[in-house]
């Protein structure tokens, strides 16, 4: 019997596609949390579903991109459907508790299954200035580290500024530090929804008729 990760049960892997372009399989660092950048590792959600981390290359760049370590590591594939599968999980909670749903009981034991697995440790180098990430399983310490910041972000009392982009075509969920509780937009900066909802609005007034 082949080898099942450790979530099969609850989810399925989303299949790959190879029709996007490189700004659309860019990495997204603009939620202000961990956790929920790992959401963005795809995008477009029912829409597009512009996949990410869908091979030990592409995963393996985000972790180190990420912060988690130093270096990119060395990731399978089985690495691969762990993640994606455990990012579904995370969506689910977070679609959940921020529509105020009791997520399921079996999200709630794999976020905390995976927050209990070893995290990276920092390590002083020999020549006692340069400290670097290390695991012994790096791609399942990146998603315990993944799971703990979700953990952190709820013992944080910040659930009520989890929301999700205003673009339904984008659905990125972000963490809200606007003093007012207001934002939006996953961005306003790039390629965020924000700067082109400006562009789109600016088109339109000098489009139309005076």
């Amino acid at each position: 019997m082949p080898r099942q990760s450790l979530y099969t049960e609850l989810t399925k892997v989303v299949p790959m596609r190879h029709e996007f372009s490189e700004g659309d399989l860019a990495f997204r660092f603009t939620s202000h949390r961990l956790c929920l950048d790992f959401l963005s590792t795809i995008g477009e959600v029912g829409h597009r579903d512009i996949e990410r981390i869908g091979t030990p290359t592409s995963y393996s760049r985000w972790i180190a991109a990420s912060g988690i370590l130093d270096r990119e590591p060395l990731v399978s594939v089985t690495d691969v459907e762990d993640a994606v599968e455990f990012r579904r999980i995370l969506r689910s909670f977070f679609s959940d508790v921020t529509a105020e749903i009791r997520p399921p009981a079996n999200v709630i034991r794999a976020i905390n299954d995976t927050s209990r697995r070893p995290i990276p440790w920092m390590e002083l180098a020999d020549d006692g200035y340069t400290v670097s990430r290390r695991a012994v399983a790096p791609a399942q310490a990146a998603l315990a580290s993944v799971a703990r910041d979700a953990l952190l972000l709820v013992s944080e009392g910040l659930l009520p500024r989890v929301k999700q982009c205003n673009d339904p075509t984008c659905n990125m969920f972000f963490l809200d530090n606007s003093r007012g509780n207001n934002r939006i937009w996953c961005s306003t900066e790039g390629r965020g929804c924000g700067n082109k909802a400006k562009k789109r609005a600016f088109r339109k007034r000098h489009s139309e008729p005076s």
